[in-house]
């Protein structure tokens, strides 16, 4: 079975070294690297392909390679991958692009790069994120317009399913054309995602190491207030995957027993028994219900014995919120100093809807989506003899991501769900065009080979046709969201028993190593088959940057940059 990523804040890490990892065990993971890496000249496209060539052997014939990135706004991360792919399609014959964005969105960008016309600026905006809204992935698109004008084949798309609103509307305009009877069905049943609100909730979200509640008992507890409650309660939350896509080994979000109405300062818990077979545990705060909940003095406990939630903040005293809370048009969530438990703030979410009206059920949404999508693939081989086949089977394929997306909205948490969904898109893109081969841009902890992550769907499915490249740096900066605002932040130290500080131990600016060399019983290498600490950051800045994670069981290769920079934003319009 696949491990999960699990994390220690790397202010203590120094503290967690094994006793063993001496100077000299330190020094034999350094020669390791140096005898095994192969340097890389630049992180800069066009600059040939001398350096890349042992790349040849490395892929082989896969038919799938996935490229990661330590943090989602490193430029030279950007940079690199935007070289790896001019030497795949270049040098490998590689077809096709996909990126960690929606895929109808992403799809936008295939004809500017095959040589059509439009704005490239505004169709990188198009994709929503602000992390590929960046001076290197327009640098990647219009490269890649060069290269299919010079006579080359690659394609441009997506394989992420967040956003279901343009995927509904052009399957609404493909049923218009082909079926305006059934159109108007699917355009009333996607009114679930199409002009109205759905109904939503907010919620804080959570991700607990999974090491540390296998097999025990787990008790979580909170304060809540409320004012003004309804159509819902408020609540803790608590989750429990298993591997199997879809199953949760435990679930609760007191929507029991959750308050409701006005009520004052009140203890709520959830207790529940971890399997020893969980692959990963979600967990936080929710309000699924119109009105304002205070949440605060969260804890937990294992089997009695309570955790050390310090790197939460389940106070909320530290100034900022320390862990995602839903950006649902319909809520709000900020920090309050004026309604407290104890301290000097909780966490307040409230409802901001205008018109309960206008508010949809998300199980509605849910049980439409996949109605019309039925309908879209039984229909589907009689709409073949009258039209493209190319044509009806994206549009199936959009109707699949709109169910994808409101499934996902519905649970509230992505959990194993997004990732499943987007490895079962990479696979339909492979199946669209027997001939294809990929290459895949998205997060390290996407394309590894982690627990419930698409990595480790596309390896179950593909095995030695999928080669994850993991993506690291030893310093620097990089582009992410604070508490407040976009900006730079600061790489911090590596701690010692980390991937990289044995990289910076060889004082290389720029290395490629193939992890698949790493020999359990070799004191140089044999640590990778462990869990050492890696660079790990997403689309939010953090105090906690390193990560434990299985590096050789995630990746097959690793690249490495010494020394880092903010991805450069593109302007606002």
């Amino acid at each position: 079975m696949k491990r999960l990523m699990t994390w220690i804040p790397c202010l203590i890490a120094a503290a967690l070294v094994p006793a063993g990892a001496s100077r000299a065990v330190e020094q034999a993971r350094v020669d390791w690297i140096s005898g095994n890496a192969v340097p890389i000249a630049t992180v800069e496209a066009g600059h040939g392909f001398a350096d890349l060539e042992p790349l040849k052997a490395m892929i082989g014939d896969a038919r799938v390679v996935g490229l990661g990135e330590g943090t989602h706004g490193t430029r030279e991360h950007f940079q690199l991958k935007h070289r790896l792919v001019e030497y795949l399609a270049t040098e490998l014959g590689f077809t096709l692009f996909a990126i960690e964005a929606s895929m109808p969105e992403s799809q936008d960008l295939d004809p500017y790069v095959r040589g059509g016309e439009g704005d490239p600026v505004a169709l990188i905006r198009g994709m929503y994120f602000w992390t590929w809204r960046t001076e290197e992935v327009l640098a990647l698109v219009e490269w890649m317009r060069g290269h299919n004008a010079a006579g080359g084949d690659l394609g441009f798309t997506g394989f992420d399913m967040q956003t279901p609103d343009v995927a509904a509307g052009r399957v609404v305009a493909f049923l218009e054309d082909v079926d305006p009877a059934y159109a108007a069905v699917a355009r009333e049943s996607y009114a679930h995602a199409i002009g109205k609100k759905r109904r939503g909730f907010g919620v804080g979200t959570m991700t607990f190491p999974i090491h540390e509640a296998r097999g025990k008992r787990i008790r979580y507890s909170g304060w809540i207030r409320t004012e003004d409650v309804s159509n819902g309660c408020a609540g803790l939350w608590w989750r429990i995957d298993g591997e199997e896509r879809g199953v949760n080994l435990g679930f609760d979000n007191m929507t029991d027993r959750g308050p409701r109405g006005t009520t004052d300062w009140t203890e709520y818990v959830i207790e529940m028994d971890v399997p020893p077979e969980a692959v990963n545990i979600n967990f936080g705060v929710l309000l699924s219900a119109s009105g304002t909940a205070w949440f605060d003095d969260l804890q937990v406990t294992l089997d009695g014995d309570p955790f050390d939630a310090t790197s939460y903040d389940f106070g909320y005293e530290k100034g900022g919120i320390r862990h995602f809370v839903s950006n649902d048009e319909n809520y709000s969530g900020e920090l309050d100093d004026s309604v407290v438990h104890s301290g000097q703030r909780s966490l307040r979410l409230a409802s901001v809807a205008k018109a309960a009206t206008d508010m949809v059920d998300r199980g509605d949404a849910v049980r439409g989506a996949e109605a019309v999508l039925a309908h879209m693939i039984a229909e589907a081989p009689a709409r073949r003899a009258v039209r493209p086949a190319q044509d009806v089977d994206w549009a199936v394929q959009i109707a699949r991501v709109v169910s994808q997306s409101l499934a996902l909205q519905a649970e509230g948490v992505a959990g194993s769900h997004r990732d499943r969904c987007m490895a079962d898109n990479v696979l339909w893109l492979l199946e669209r065009d027997p001939g294809a081969r990929i290459v895949l841009w998205a997060h390290n902890g996407h394309i590894g080979r982690l627990d419930g992550r698409m990595g480790t769907y596309l390896d179950e499915a593909l095995g030695g046709d999928y080669v994850p490249v993991g993506f690291t740096a030893g310093g620097g900066r990089y582009t992410a969201i604070g508490e407040n605002s976009l900006g730079a932040h600061d790489l911090l130290p590596p701690p010692a028993d980390s991937v990289e500080a044995a990289f910076a131990g060889t004082g290389a600016p720029l290395l490629m190593l193939d992890l698949r060399r790493a020999a359990e019983d070799d004191p140089g290498s044999g640590w990778l088959h462990g869990d050492p600490f890696m660079l790990s950051i997403g689309a939010s800045s953090s105090f906690f940057q390193y990560h434990r994670q299985p590096v050789r069981e995630a990746y097959d290769l690793l690249l490495w940059v010494a020394d880092t920079t903010p991805a450069v934003q593109l302007p606002m319009r």
